[in-house]
């Protein structure tokens, strides 16, 4: 069994993916996958997809997973000349592109089954059904994006799919094609519950990553979305889906992503949360960290903490990059946050950068006065339209450290 046999079975008339261009059915992508199948037939080998569209991506993926090829989608604008001689186990299927926050991109290569083998879990909890009309935007270089759009696949369901980064258009999808479920990273989800126009009664289901939210982006988002459930996960690249929460489960506490998925194990050891699942990229022992902070409540929820990279060194205290963001989302205005340090001789400190209309740093500091220790509070704070995102939607660090350069 690979990824095209799965569509094979499906019903050859039934919607599969829709774009804002056309419609394939379920018998039609089959087809055309196939037919690329045929084109590369005996060719060995790591494969990087450059493909410009969501279908294009999707073909290509589905057409040389099943081959000696493993295929790898990564952005257009990637560099990949470092990678062009590795080689894949023999047993992986495809492979993710990864760069993290830092460093130079790498992959990761995955066996058909540590997708396959969860879908019915992810599908159960995101409340993904053969009924199921999912809208998503954006490249499948992001491998969330991949691994939901192969997940809904493997029921059934219908994928309303944009390829523009335009909020509007994302609503006329919704409504057009009556979809009962979105999946749409946390920025994206607050840019379209500020633009839409109307509500959005339709949807039933929201998912989204757990980090960077909180209850005032929830009562915005069911203002637009009233019958929606929001299902808010933890996951990883190298371990798939960790922990999730619900919206009814959500607190004032940032920190809470909630509960392991199950046939997942969630431990902490020395602050350090560490990962039992089946369901990693090749390689990875079990259980693993990924050198995720954390702490597990007496209920059994996670709490995230940060990463062991977003505690920085300032003038000798430990200082949580994750707290500073935190405290700064939590101020009436600002729509998007991240914070780096400056380490000089003269004295070390934090830089934020900040995204709202009508705010000076006067009146920011003033807002965080309570809520951080003099040590915490950034020294410098750049304002910006938008914090730069890689495809997974996180915000670039690289692309802000060289803003601190300039």
């Amino acid at each position: 069994m690979d990824y095209l046999q799965i569509l094979q079975n499906k019903p050859p008339h039934k919607a599969a993916l829709i774009t804002e261009e056309r419609t394939y059915t379920y018998g039609e992508l089959a087809d055309l996958a196939q037919a690329r199948r045929r084109e590369v037939n005996g060719q060995s080998g790591v494969c990087f997809i450059k493909k410009q569209t969501i279908a294009q991506q999707l073909i290509e993926f589905i057409a040389l997973s099943g081959t000696k090829l493993v295929p790898v989608i990564a952005p257009q604008e990637a560099d990949t000349a470092h990678l062009k001689n590795i080689s894949a186990p023999a047993e992986a299927c495809m492979g993710a592109m990864t760069s993290g926050t830092t460093g130079q991109a790498k992959v990761l290569f995955r066996t058909f089954n540590s997708w396959v083998g969860f879908f019915d879990e992810q599908n159960r909890v995101f409340g993904v059904t053969e009924n199921s009309c999912m809208f998503a935007q954006g490249s499948l270089a992001f491998t969330g994006n991949l691994n939901l759009y192969m997940g809904a696949l493997h029921s059934g369901a219908a994928i309303a799919a944009a390829d523009k980064f335009r909020p509007r258009l994302w609503q006329e999808m919704i409504e057009k094609h009556n979809c009962d479920v979105v999946y749409l990273i946390p920025t994206k989800l607050r840019l379209l519950a500020r633009t839409a126009k109307g509500t959005l009664p339709m949807v039933k289901s929201i998912i989204a990553g757990s980090q960077g939210w909180d209850k005032k982006d929830l009562a915005g988002l069911k203002r637009i979305m009233p019958n929606a459930k929001m299902t808010l996960y933890y996951g990883a690249s190298e371990l798939n889906y960790i922990t999730c929460i619900t919206d009814a489960e959500m607190t004032d506490d940032r920190t809470l992503i909630g509960r392991p998925f199950n046939g997942v194990g969630v431990s902490v050891k020395d602050g350090e949360i560490y990962i039992d699942t089946a369901y990693h990229v090749i390689g990875k022992p079990r259980p693993c960290t990924l050198g995720d902070c954390g702490s597990l409540d007496a209920d059994g929820m996670l709490h995230f903490l940060g990463r062991r990279d977003d505690m920085y060194n300032i003038n000798g205290l430990k200082i949580s990059g994750l707290k500073v963001t935190g405290a700064l989302l939590d101020c009436d205005g600002v729509e998007d946050a991240a914070v780096l340090p400056v380490y000089s001789t003269g004295g070390d400190s934090l830089t934020a950068f900040v995204v709202g209309a009508g705010l000076t740093k006067t009146t920011l500091l003033q807002k965080l006065h309570g809520k951080l220790t003099e040590h915490e509070l950034p020294k410098r704070i750049i304002f910006m339209e938008e914090l730069p995102k890689n495809e997974s939607g996180k915000t670039d660090r690289k692309k802000l450290k060289a803003l601190l350069t300039e």
